[in-house]
C-alpha cells in the first residue's frame, strides 16, 4: 500500500512539474526572440558605429556617443568624447582596413548591454590583435555608446617580448 501511495505522489509531482515547465516553455520563445532581436540590433549598431569611425563620419559618431563617453585604450590611456571627435577624419590608410569579428552581446537590463568583439588592425604591429568591450545604454529611444575598453589579446606583439 505504501509503495502505491509513493508511486501516486511521484506521479502527481511529475505532472505538476511537467505542467509548470510547459507553461514556462510557452513564454520562453517570446523572451528569447525579444532578447535576440535586441542583441542583433546592438550588433548592427556596433558595426555601423565602427564603420562610421572608419569612414570618418563625424556626425554619426557624435550622435552615437554619450556626452560622458569614456574609453580605455589598449595602452591604458583614457579618452573622452571630445578627444574621439578631434581624431575623426576620413580614413586615408594605405593597406587593408581593420577586421572586426566574433560579436557577442551581454544584456545587463533593458537599457544597458555590453557588446564584445575582436579586432585585427593590420597596420599596427604592436597592438594588432585586440578584444573590445563597448557598453551601450538606452537614453530615451536611442542607444548611446557610454564606455569602451580595448585589451590586447594573447597573440599581440607585446606578448612576444
Amino acid at each position: 500500500m505504501k509503495e502505491r501511495l509513493d508511486s501516486v505522489l511521484l506521479c502527481a509531482v511529475l505532472v505538476l512539474f511537467a505542467s509548470a515547465s510547459s507553461g514556462q516553455a510557452r513564454n520562453l520563445p517570446t523572451q528569447q526572440s525579444s532578447r535576440s532581436s535586441t542583441a542583433q540590433e546592438l550588433i548592427d549598431l556596433q558595426k555601423a558605429f565602427v564603420s562610421a569611425q572608419e569612414r570618418g563620419d563625424a556626425e554619426y559618431v557624435r550622435n552615437a556617443l554619450a556626452d560622458d563617453f569614456t574609453s580605455i585604450e589598449a595602452n591604458g590611456s583614457t579618452t573622452d568624447k571630445s578627444a574621439v571627435m578631434r581624431d575623426i577624419h576620413p580614413s586615408e590608410r594605405p593597406g587593408p582596413p581593420p577586421i572586426f569579428y566574433d560579436f557577442k552581446v551581454q544584456q545587463l537590463d533593458e537599457c544597458c548591454a555590453v557588446v564584445t568583439y575582436r579586432a585585427v588592425f593590420p597596420g599596427n604591429q604592436l597592438e594588432r590583435y585586440q578584444h573590445l568591450s563597448d557598453t551601450w545604454v538606452r537614453q530615451g529611444s536611442r542607444w548611446k555608446l557610454k564606455f569602451q575598453q580595448s585589451s590586447l589579446n594573447l597573440w599581440s606583439a607585446h606578448d612576444l617580448d
